[in-house]
Formats: structure tokens, C-alpha cells, sequence
């Protein structure tokens, strides 16, 4: 039997995986500048890459995002999220409080919240339900990266948010009961183990198991109260009873493969997982099936019910299914080849989820597609019920991705302002915020905190991908002159009449990569050194120092003053840093370093900021530039961009692994973000009107 403690494990489990060319990531440190810069610093995604299937090799990632966040846990609080995520509790309530009832009306301090995807978009790993009288009363509790727990339905949904930051992804979730009886276990990475009992918030149950370096990866609920096999990393399969507090390993020694799935009925359990593992347990005795019948690893499990009682059928990479019938196993050929990671059915019905969004069911023995094209994101796992012979079921996934089957019609739960990648945010004022993204996307956003809403304004001008925007106004009140630019060259630009138009054709068919407005001139940067001036209503090229044309890839730039004390600065590849005056372009601080510099900020030339793609960060003070310390960037996160706070002297900005940082006279702050996703842009609107977008139609708004 095994006792509890406050220890913490650290493998990262199959959720935490490295890209391949199938699709995005989920590892939780990508969040990077875009567009790309070189790969032998730091790569970025393009701003349209769709998600796909991970691969289950890299199991040590991400370690030093989550060492230093895990503490224990005192408890969880509720909160409301619709359709833009309400504020977490204020500091000292009380863990196991029940927040729904006292959230209305606006937060008295300005905080995070997820405007899309709503209700939230961090990646969802596990799902389990209780059902209701319809599908509009059933209650589902969702788990995932970044510590998220959801729970609710249709009608509304509460996001369970712990005191005490835990940023372990929750893996497996599984139940039974309801209302004041019910009992819920969630488990996950660093051997993570949650119980929820009735009313009471869920509580660490932080069991001793292992050596110390795995992950419990799925969990099921028998019949017995208070009774669940857990399986994990290295095999481990366990047999948890008294609602968590007894922790007891079987089949040691059985297997060294990771197991992914678990589920039973009264008489049988399966575990699979790994190299095609099989694990069948009958009484009390673990034994392996099918060995060596197939080799992709094998992702989850299901019993049948009704009309296939005594069937199995385990789902798994590649678009493996296998069928256990009469004792025997045999292979399926559904009509997918791609990474299937959850499956569940009732009687002859049984569904499979997996990556690109791929949805197959089966039906009389035979498998076909369902609702191609609702969502490209990864599905990672299901939960469904039966009602008068009509099926109800749920599907989880990548960005908060929520689905539902209902009358044999799939479904969104969730909603993204846009599925496309968002690389650049800019904004005049609270009731002018703009971003630009994949495919020439251009949004606006009209309306103030929780009352506004994002219109596209010009996705039709250019095919082009868009990668940075800026702006002026003539006046507080009126309307800004605002110019975005992109791939092959593209420029666009908003007049103060409003009319958005395609600008500066012709002048390359080079990527350009930042821009920097006023209202005498635009600068324009990009690959292969292009450097380009707008004024007085008229392009030009711009040469570098003593009249030599620049090489280097160029990622931003900035600007002050008009006229004669117009000042402009430029960074990009090997360090380079470009200073333009009224005489004309100098190089600043050769040498300094030859990480590539990819963005610019601050509030005048004595208080700018450079942020380079492997972690440094460079200020200029006094007519020098210097490398710089910035503590919230410790652990091994970059800095991507950041952006003068109006009305301050404060400094926004932010970073990979989810960093969000203020600056202000003294230091830098860290801000509570919601999300490790990958970050692009920062804008502050006003002195506390904040946005942060990113890939995948990602959107944070702080009011």
C-alpha cells in the first residue's frame, strides 16, 4: 500500500510532444515571434500552420516551464467563463469557495481574460460527464495543459482555477455519481493526481508511486465507489481505492511500455498503450494479449455494451484500430490513416477521435467518416451517454477545441474569434484595436472591455500573410492612418477615411517584417536587409550606413519625433542594430551579440528594449546599448515583443512558455497568464485596455 506525500515527478507525459511535419506542436515553450526567424535561433511558426498529430517520443520536455510552478494545493475555485472568461478570485478567498455566485458585474482590478477561444483556449486532454435529463443539462468536467479544469456544459461553463499556480496537464479524467454524491479522480504529468468529492473543491492527493520520473496518463472509474485503475508511464498500472487514499500496483514487471488508455467492465479491465501494448486483467491476475500483432502504440480503449458486450476495441497511431471478438483480436481498416487517440461506444455504435480533426464511427461493422471539415484541430479525447437509443458525445482538444454529437449531428461547443493565426496586434485606443494574421486576415475589434467585437476588415485585399502593423491618429478622437505589411511584399494600408487599400506595389517581392507609423513617415523592414521610406506620399529605398545596401534579415523597427528629430532604429540577424537621424543611417553597438534581435519597444531612444531570439535582452540608456537582466525571463523563456502602456512610463511586454511581464520605474513585473500557447503580439489601448494574440486565432484581453 502506498502512503502520501508532497513529492512531484518529472517526466512530461504523451501530451507534451515535439512537432513534426504532420502539425503544431503542444509542447508548452513555443510561443515565438512571427514571423519566423532563422531556424539556428529561434524558429517560429508561420501564421497558418494547422494542428495535427504530435509524436509520443519526447517525453522530457518543457521541464523548466513547470519546476518552480508546482506547489501544493490547498484547493481549487470556481469561476464563470462567457463567452469572455470571467476574473480569477481575489487573493486570501478561501480554496474550496464556490465562486459562480459573486462574480457578476466588472472586476475591481483589471485581469486576463480569454476572449478566443472561449470558453478557453488551452489544450484539452481528458473529459468525462455526468449525464442529464437532455444534452443541455449534461455537466462535463474537461481537463488539460496548463493545469485546466473546466466544468460544464452547453449553457455555461465554470473554470476550476487552483491558489496556488500548478501548471501540470491533466491526462485523464473519469467519475461516477452526481450532484452531492458525486466522485471525480484527474490525473496527469509529475505523477499528478486531483479528487473531487461532492461540492468540495478537487484536492492533490499527491500519491508516492514510482520512481519519481513518470506520468499517470489515463484513469477509470468502476462500479465501486471510490475505486479506480490509474495507468502511467513504465508500465504502472494501479489500483486506487478508498476515493485516492490507497494506492496499489499491479502487474509489475509485466511490461516497460508507457500505457495511454484504460477502461473495464465488471469482470475485465484493458490497459493498452505502447508498441501495441495489450494488458488484459481477469480476477486479480494481469496478463498481455495479442503481443506483437501490431507495433503503433495504442492510445485508448473501450468495452462494449448492449449489443458488442464482450467486445473490445483499442484505437491508436497510423489509424490502428483492433477488435477483440470471441477471444480473439483481429485488425480493422477504418477509412483514416491518421493518429486516433480516444474511442467510445454504445452497443453497435462506437466512435474514434484523433488528429486533424478526424471523427470515424461504426456502424453494423463498418467505419466511415464523420463531420470532415468541423474542426483541423487534434482531438484528444471523448465521452458520451445514451439516452431513449439517442447518442450524446463529446470531443476535446487542442485550443480549447470542445465538440458535441447530438441528434447524429457533431457540433461546436467552443468559438474562436478566427482559426487562423494572428501574428500582430495594434492599437489607437479601446475602441480601435486591429490584428492581421494568416492569409491577408485583417480584424477589428469595435467596443470597449467585455461589450466588443471582432469584424474582419480586409482579408480580401491581399492572399498574402500578414506579420506586423502599425498606426497613428491625428487626434484623440478621430480615426488612425494604419499600414500592415507582410509576405511578397505586401503593404497594406487604412486611410483616415476608413478605406482600407493595397499600398507600395511593386516595391519587392520580399517578406517584409516590421513597420513602424507616424505621421511624416513609414518604415518598412524585411529580408535580405530591405529597408523602405514613405514621405510626403511617396515610397523609397532606404540604404544602410555610408550609403551601403544592408544584407541582413531585418525583424523591427521603431521610431520618435518628426522632421528633424525623426529618430529610427532597426534590429535583425547577427545583432545588428541600425540607428537614422536627420544625416542619415549609423550602426549602433557592433558586436554586442549575434543572436538575431527580433523586436523593438519602448518609450524614447534612452528607454529602448531589443529582444533576442536565445533569451538576451538588450536596453539602450544614455547613448548606449548594454545587455540587460530581465528576472521574468529566467528558466529559459525569450522575449517576443512589447509596447508602450499610454498614459505611463510603463513598458508591456511579452515572451515565450506564456510570459507576460510589465515594466515599470523599478523592475520587471510578472503578470498571471492564463496560457503557455504561443504568443505574437502585445498592444496596450489604454493605460489598463491590454491585448496579447497568437497562433491558432488566440486572444487575451486584460481590462
Amino acid at each position: 500500500m502506498v502512503t502520501l506525500n508532497d513529492s512531484r515527478r518529472i517526466l512530461w507525459s504523451r501530451a507534451f510532444l515535439t512537432r513534426n511535419g504532420e502539425g503544431r506542436s503542444t509542447a508548452p515553450n513555443l510561443g515565438q515571434h512571427l514571423p519566423a526567424a532563422p531556424q539556428d535561433g529561434r524558429g517560429a511558426a508561420s501564421p497558418n500552420r494547422t494542428s495535427g498529430r504530435p509524436s509520443r517520443s519526447a517525453l522530457r520536455l518543457g521541464l523548466s516551464l513547470s519546476l518552480g510552478l508546482f506547489s501544493s494545493l490547498a484547493g481549487c475555485v470556481e469561476y464563470p467563463v462567457s463567452p469572455v472568461e470571467s476574473p480569477p478570485p481575489p487573493s486570501g478567498r478561501d480554496g474550496g469557495t464556490d465562486m459562480a455566485g459573486d462574480m457578476a458585474g466588472m472586476p475591481a482590478v483589471p485581469t486576463w481574460r480569454w476572449e478566443s477561444p472561449s470558453p478557453q483556449g488551452n489544450n484539452l486532454r481528458a473529459v468525462w460527464g455526468i449525464a442529464g435529463k437532455t444534452a443541455d443539462q449534461d455537466e462535463l468536467y474537461a481537463g488539460g495543459e496548463n493545469g485546466t479544469m473546466l466544468i460544464g456544459g452547453s449553457t455555461g461553463w465554470k473554470l476550476q482555477t487552483r491558489q496556488a499556480l500548478d501548471r501540470r496537464a491533466i491526462l485523464g479524467l473519469s467519475g461516477q455519481g452526481s450532484g452531492s454524491t458525486v466522485q471525480v479522480m484527474a490525473v496527469g504529468i509529475y505523477d499528478l493526481a486531483l479528487q473531487k468529492s461532492g461540492t468540495q473543491a478537487f484536492a492533490d492527493l499527491n500519491p508516492v508511486i514510482g520512481t519519481g520520473d513518470g506520468s499517470l496518463t489515463s484513469v477509470w472509474a468502476t462500479t465501486t465507489p471510490g475505486e479506480y485503475f490509474v495507468v502511467g508511464t513504465a508500465g504502472r498500472i494501479y489500483r486506487v481505492r478508498n476515493s485516492g487514499v490507497t494506492w496499489n500496483q499491479e502487474a509489475m514487471g509485466l511490461t516497460p511500455d508507457t500505457l495511454f488508455g484504460v477502461s473495464g467492465s465488471s469482470t475485465d479491465v484493458y490497459a493498452v498503450g505502447a508498441n501495441g501494448r495489450i494488458m488484459h486483467r481477469v480476477g486479480m491476475t494481469w496478463g498481455i494479449e495479442a503481443n506483437n500483432m501490431v507495433s503503433q502504440s495504442l492510445n485508448s480503449v473501450w468495452l462494449g455494451t448492449g449489443t458488442t458486450a464482450g467486445e473490445v476495441f483499442a484505437a491508436g497511431d497510423g489509424g490502428t484500430i483492433v477488435h477483440k471478438q470471441g477471444g480473439s483480436w483481429s485488425i480493422e481498416r477504418p477509412p483514416t490513416s491518421a493518429q486516433l487517440t480516444a474511442i467510445w461506444g454504445a452497443g453497435e455504435d462506437v466512435y474514434a477521435v484523433g488528429a486533424n480533426g478526424t471523427i470515424i464511427h461504426r456502424r453494423g461493422g463498418m467505419w466511415q467518416a464523420e463531420s470532415q471539415g468541423l474542426t483541423g484541430e487534434l482531438l484528444s479525447a471523448m465521452w458520451g451517454t445514451e439516452r431513449d437509443g439517442q447518442h450524446t458525445v463529446y470531443a476535446v482538444g487542442n485550443l480549447g477545441t470542445i465538440l458535441r454529437r447530438d441528434q447524429g449531428t457533431w457540433t461546436q461547443l467552443s468559438s474562436r474569434v478566427t482559426t487562423s493565426s494572428l501574428s500582430a496586434v495594434w492599437a489607437r485606443s479601446s475602441s480601435e484595436v486591429y490584428a492581421v494574421g494568416a492569409d491577408g486576415l485583417i480584424l477589428r475589434r469595435a467596443g470597449t472591455t467585455d461589450k466588443g467585437s471582432w469584424i474582419n476588415v480586409g482579408s480580401s485585399l491581399t492572399p498574402s500573410s500578414l506579420n506586423a502593423i502599425s498606426g497613428w491618429a491625428p487626434s484623440v478622437t478621430g480615426e488612425a492612418e494604419v499600414y500592415a505589411v507582410g509576405n511578397d511584399g505586401a503593404i497594406v494600408r487604412k486611410t483616415l477615411g476608413g478605406t482600407w487599400e493595397i499600398d507600395g506595389s511593386f516595391l519587392t517581392t520580399s517578406e517584409l517584417l516590421g513597420v513602424w507609423a507616424s505621421s511624416g513617415s513609414v518604415y518598412v523592414v524585411g529580408r535580405g536587409g530591405r529597408m523602405y521610406k514613405k514621405a510626403q506620399g511617396s515610397w523609397g529605398i532606404e540604404l544602410g550606413p555610408m550609403g551601403t545596401p544592408v544584407t541582413s534579415d531585418l525583424y523591427s523597427v521603431w521610431g520618435s519625433g518628426s522632421g528633424n528629430t525623426e529618430v529610427v532604429y532597426v534590429v535583425g540577424a547577427n545583432g545588428i542594430i541600425l540607428r537614422r537621424d536627420k544625416v542619415g543611417w549609423t550602426q549602433e553597438a557592433s558586436g554586442i551579440t549575434t543572436e538575431t534581435l527580433v523586436s523593438l519597444f519602448g518609450t524614447s531612444e534612452d528607454n529602448l528594449y531589443a529582444f533576442g531570439n536565445k533569451g538576451s535582452t538588450f536596453k539602450r540608456s544614455g547613448g548606449k546599448w548594454a545587455q540587460t537582466t530581465v528576472r521574468t525571463l529566467a528558466g529559459g523563456s525569450s522575449g517576443i515583443a512589447g509596447c508602450v502602456i499610454p498614459g505611463t512610463s510603463d513598458l508591456l511586454a511579452i515572451g515565450t512558455q506564456g510570459t507576460i511581464m510589465r515594466r515599470t520605474v523599478t523592475d520587471w513585473q510578472p503578470e498571471t497568464s492564463l496560457t503557455a500557447q504561443p504568443f505574437a503580439s502585445v498592444a496596450a489601448a489604454a493605460a489598463n485596455d491590454f491585448y496579447v494574440v497568437g497562433a491558432g486565432g488566440l486572444v487575451l484581453h486584460k481590462y
